[in-house]
């Protein structure tokens, strides 16, 4: 029986998209131009291309925030200061606490339960502390885990021994349970440290065509529920 749930942020409990959104349109609007949709879909390409480059190893956070921008200003032929740009996407970013409607009935239905929730992101620090504090969740979870803090990332097997190792669960893995929607950076690595995992395929929308297979797919966060209560 799982008792100690570790959570991904984005995709799972926050609403990512939505505060992607926001961000960017009061980042564009600060540094004096209106940017349009089709510009918002270019800048979500070049920053999912940069997250899955960092998760690859290939550059590091601190690289990740700022050529997300270059790249984006690059292919829209902007000339705007990426650092600038990316310390003002950042602030607001930090303001979005945004979360999935099922998330807190789902987070306390658990509490209620007896389960141990912790969070584990691959954020940046300062703008998931901020989005914590703004949605008032952190009251939820027993620890907070986030990659910049931590200096490894999901999937890499540091970042999950480094989770065991502080929560003192080295010896209860049969006990915890990984939940995330990225098979990659949160599948992936929990598999490969010995973990069980719940992928939440949110509405059931992605196909699996990886060779990562979690032990258990979910497309809602209230089927959690049901799924706990059957295991008992």
């Amino acid at each position: 029986m799982y008792r100690y749930l570790f959570f991904d942020l984005d995709g799972t409990l926050f609403d990512f998209s939505e505060a992607e959104n926001r961000a960017f349109y009061q980042m564009t609007a600060k540094l004096g131009f209106e940017a349009t949709a089709d510009q918002m879909q270019t800048y979500k390409a070049c920053n999912e291309a940069c997250w899955k480059a960092f998760e690859r190893f290939e550059i590091t956070q601190a690289t990740l925030k700022v050529k997300r921008f270059e790249d984006f200003f690059a292919s829209e032929g902007l000339d705007i200061d990426a650092s600038l740009a990316s310390r003002t996407y950042q602030g607001y970013l930090a303001k979005q606490g945004i979360l999935y409607k099922e998330s807190r009935p789902l987070l306390e239905e658990l509490i209620a339960r007896g389960y141990t929730l912790y969070l584990a992101t691959n954020g940046i620090a300062d703008v998931q502390h901020g989005r914590i504090e703004q949605s008032d969740t952190g009251r939820y979870f027993k620890e907070v885990f986030i990659s910049e803090e931590i200096g490894v990332q999901k999937p890499d097997a540091q970042f999950f021994s480094f989770m065991l190792e502080k929560t003192g669960l080295e010896g209860k893995k049969s006990e915890c349970l990984m939940i995330g929607d990225s098979l990659n950076s949160d599948i992936l690595g929990g598999l490969s440290y010995g973990l069980d995992t719940l992928w939440l395929n949110m509405g059931g929308t992605h196909t699996n065509t990886t060779t990562v297979v979690p032990t258990y797919e979910m497309h809602s966060l209230p089927e959690m529920l049901d799924l706990f209560a059957s295991l008992y």
